[in-house]
C-alpha cells in the first residue's frame, strides 16, 4: 500500500501540483450526504495531505458523513464558508451539487472534482464510463453485473469515484457512472464511454439544453483513437460533440433478448453490447439479466400490502424520464395510479406537454404533489387528477383509486424533501400505512 500511495502522490504532483513545493493543502467544498465529499476527503487524508472540509450545513445535519471521517485529522468549517479558506487552498475539490458560478470559487487557485481526479489517475485502458439523462445508473450497474468479479463499481449513489484507489484487489475493469455535474471538469474521457440518452434536464442549472448536452458529451469529447463509444441508435449527439475520435458503436434493440419489465431495454441492450464486446458470452448474459435487481428508486416494487402494489420510481426527476417510466409501467399494469409532480427545473413547456400526452394516452389515474412543475403540468393536463397536500395525502388518495400505485415524479424534490431518495423513503413510509385505520 505504501508504494501505491507514493505512486498516487507522484501522479497528483504531475497532474495537479506541478511546480508546487511542500505539502499541498486541499479544500473539500461541500461534504454532503451522498458519499462524494466523504470519498474525496478520505482520499487526500489517506495520502497525507492537509485537508479542510467546508460545508454550509451545520454539524447536526452531517452526522453520518462526519462519522465516516472520524479517524482522519481533518479540519472542519461547518455552517458557513470563509473566503480565506478558498484563497489558501492549493486545490479546491468541488462537490458536484455546487454551481461552478458559486462566488467562493472566484478565490480558488485551482478547482476540480472527484470525477476529474479519478479519470486523471485511474489506468485509462480499464475505465468504462456511463452517462445519460435517463438510464445511466441501471446501465452502469448492469455492466458491472454482467462483468462480475472482473469489474469494480464507482460513481453510483453512495460510492465515491475515489474509493477505487484503495481497493484490496485490482479489477480488470472499473465501471463508473457520470452525471453532467461530474463531467463539468473532466479533461479525460474513459476508454469505453456509454451514452444512454440525451434530453432536457437540469435547466435550472444550465443556461440552455446545449450547455447541458456539452457537459454530458465530455464523456466522449476527449477520447482518442483506440477508445470506444457505445451510443443508442436514436441519439442526436453529433451536434453537441461533432469530433468523436473513438470508434462509435451504435446500439439498437434486440427483440430476441428477453428483459424483465422493470428494466429499461435501452439500458439492457447497451450493457449487453458492452459486456459482449468485452468477452462475456451471450448465453451467460441471458442468464445474468434474469438475476439483476434494479437499483433503488427505479421502478422498484417496495411494498405489497392488502392487495396493493407500490412502485418507487423517485429517480425519474424530469418529464422525459417520467414519460418513459409511465409507458413501461402500463405495459405491465395497465390500470396503475401515478403520483407525479414536484419542483420545476426550467424544463421546456414542450417536454411537459409531451409528458401530459403520455399520461392521457396511458389512461392512468393521476395524483399530483405540490410544486412549481406541478403548476405547469396542471395547466395543460387533459385528464382528471387530484391535488395532494403531502406525500401521505397523495398515497391515501391513490389508494382509493387503484391497486397498483407508482411514484413517478418527473420533477425535482427539493421543495418538500432533502433529495429524491428522501422523497422515495417518504413514499415507502406512506405506502406501509395505506389502509391502516
Amino acid at each position: 500500500m505504501h508504494s501505491k500511495k507514493e505512486k498516487l502522490r507522484a501522479r497528483l504532483r504531475e497532474k495537479f501540483f506541478a511546480g508546487h513545493n511542500g505539502k499541498p493543502s486541499i479544500l473539500i467544498f461541500g461534504l454532503g450526504l451522498s458519499g462524494g465529499g466523504v470519498g474525496a476527503a478520505r482520499f487526500f487524508a489517506e495520502l497525507g495531505y492537509s485537508v479542510t472540509v467546508t460545508d454550509a450545513k451545520p454539524k447536526t445535519q452531517l452526522v453520518a458523513s462526519l462519522h465516516a471521517l472520524r479517524s482522519y485529522p481533518i479540519k472542519y468549517v461547518l455552517g458557513r464558508h470563509r473566503k480565506k479558506d478558498f484563497a489558501r487552498a492549493d486545490l479546491v475539490v468541488k462537490n458536484p451539487g455546487i454551481l461552478k458560478t458559486n462566488r467562493y470559487l472566484k478565490s480558488a487557485k485551482r478547482i476540480t472534482n472527484d470525477a476529474e481526479i479519478f479519470l486523471a489517475l485511474a489506468p485509462h485502458a480499464r475505465t468504462i464510463g456511463v452517462t445519460g439523462t435517463k438510464g445511466k445508473t441501471t446501465t452502469t450497474m448492469l455492466i458491472k453485473h454482467f462483468l462480475g468479479k472482473r469489474a469494480a463499481l464507482v460513481g453510483v449513489p453512495g460510492v465515491s469515484f475515489l474509493d477505487y484507489f484503495f481497493l484490496s484487489r485490482e479489477p480488470q475493469w472499473i465501471v463508473a457512472e457520470f452525471s453532467s455535474f461530474d463531467l463539468e471538469y473532466v479533461r479525460t474521457s474513459p476508454h469505453v464511454a456509454v451514452v444512454t440518452s440525451l434530453f432536457a434536464d437540469h435547466l435550472n442549472r444550465y443556461v440552455s439544453f446545449s450547455a447541458y448536452a456539452r457537459a454530458k458529451m465530455n464523456i466522449v469529447r476527449f477520447q482518442k483513437k483506440g477508445d470506444y463509444a457505445f451510443l443508442w441508435k436514436s441519439l442526436a449527439v453529433k451536434w453537441h460533440c461533432p469530433r468523436m475520435l473513438g470508434t462509435q458503436i451504435w446500439v439498437c434493440d434486440n427483440k430476441e433478448f428477453s428483459v424483465p419489465w422493470n428494466i429499461s431495454r435501452h439500458s439492457a441492450f447497451l450493457a449487453y453490447t458492452v459486456a459482449h464486446s468485452l468477452g462475456v458470452k451471450r448465453k451467460d448474459l441471458v442468464k445474468k439479466i434474469k438475476m439483476f435487481r434494479p437499483a433503488r428508486g427505479r421502478l422498484e416494487i417496495v411494498v405489497k400490502r392488502k392487495g396493493n402494489i407500490f412502485i418507487n420510481d423517485t429517480t425519474a426527476t424530469n418529464p422525459g424520464a417520467a414519460a418513459f417510466s409511465t409507458l413501461t409501467l402500463v405495459k405491465k399494469y395497465p390500470k396503475a395510479v401515478v403520483i407525479t409532480g414536484g419542483e420545476d427545473k426550467n424544463i421546456p413547456l414542450k417536454d411537459v406537454l409531451a409528458y401530459a400526452r403520455v399520461l392521457r394516452a396511458c389512461k392512468v389515474s393521476v395524483v399530483i404533489l405540490p410544486g412549481s412543475f406541478s403548476d405547469k403540468l396542471v395547466r395543460i393536463l387533459s385528464v382528471p387528477y387530484e391535488l395532494a397536500r403531502s406525500m401521505d395525502d397523495a398515497v391515501k388518495r391513490a389508494c382509493g383509486k387503484g391497486t397498483v400505485i407508482a411514484l413517478i415524479p418527473g420533477a425535482a424534490s427539493f421543495n418538500m424533501f432533502a433529495n429524491e431518495f428522501d422523497r422515495g423513503d417518504s413514499f415507502i413510509r406512506a405506502a406501509r400505512q395505506c389502509g391502516v385505520s
